[in-house]
């Protein structure tokens, strides 16, 4: 059932000593940092049920979760769906202007303002906000219709090896074998770390930066000892 090796052709070492990560017959390392548009085009998220609810004035779907659960994913990929919509994030720290479009997507919407919050949300544009904190009372009492998705629900070891993998044939070099994560491997990083899938994506992308050894399917063990959070995690 786990997506493994595919393809039946090896990379050489002479090639592999050229370019980063063409041992692995890939062009760069698949859990790095994608552009927005990849990022949209990756989405593995389920959509059609808001597909109607966003065309409704006074509706608002807000997606409820921590960081790194996929709360920006839905945003993008429902922003790909809708042509005449506005994004925008709010920064930590920052203020930032609320575009117009229909629908207006806010990603980050704990972080406006008590003044933005009050004429967005009496506003009868449909609204979709990324957020921690579940605004439905104040929502109702501006006479709003909420649909509220919590995030970590919707992620289960066969969406998870889907993406990482989906990931993983993003940056493929060419034809041949590359590295897989298997639905074993899956399962048991969201039993370690739970559905926080940019903290899965980060210990993959360690994993990857050692993987020497040539082409493998990736499975529990290689991955680094488990870190406290707010330990030194960055992308290189």
């Amino acid at each position: 059932m786990g997506t493994g090796l595919r393809g039946s052709t090896v990379t050489t070492l002479a090639t592999s000593s050229l370019l980063p990560f063409a041992h692995l017959n890939l062009r760069r390392n698949p859990f790095g940092e994608f552009s927005v548009d990849d990022w949209t085009r990756l989405a593995d998220v389920d959509l059609e049920e808001f597909d109607e609810l966003l065309t409704e004035p006074g509706s608002v779907v807000q997606f409820v979760g921590e960081k790194g659960y996929g709360k920006t994913t839905h945003l993008l990929a429902i922003g790909a769906r809708f042509p005449g919509s506005g994004y925008v994030h709010i920064p930590e720290g920052e203020r930032a202007e609320v575009p117009g479009g229909n629908p207006v997507l806010i990603d980050e919407a704990q972080r406006l303002t008590w003044r933005q919050r009050r004429q967005v949300f009496r506003s009868s544009v449909p609204l979709v906000l990324g957020t921690h904190r579940n605004f439905t009372r104040e929502l109702s009492r501006a006479g709003r219709r909420v649909r509220t998705v919590a995030v970590a629900g919707r992620m289960n070891a066969t969406r998870l090896t889907r993406i990482l993998n989906n990931r993983i044939e993003w940056v493929r070099r060419g034809g041949g074998p590359v590295p897989g994560v298997l639905f074993e491997t899956a399962a048991g990083m969201l039993e370690r770390f739970g559905p926080d899938i940019r903290r899965i994506q980060l210990e993959l992308y360690m994993t990857f930066q050692d993987m020497n050894d040539g082409i493998r399917n990736v499975e529990m063990r290689h991955f680094h000892p488990i870190r406290p959070a707010g330990s030194n995690l960055s992308w290189r």
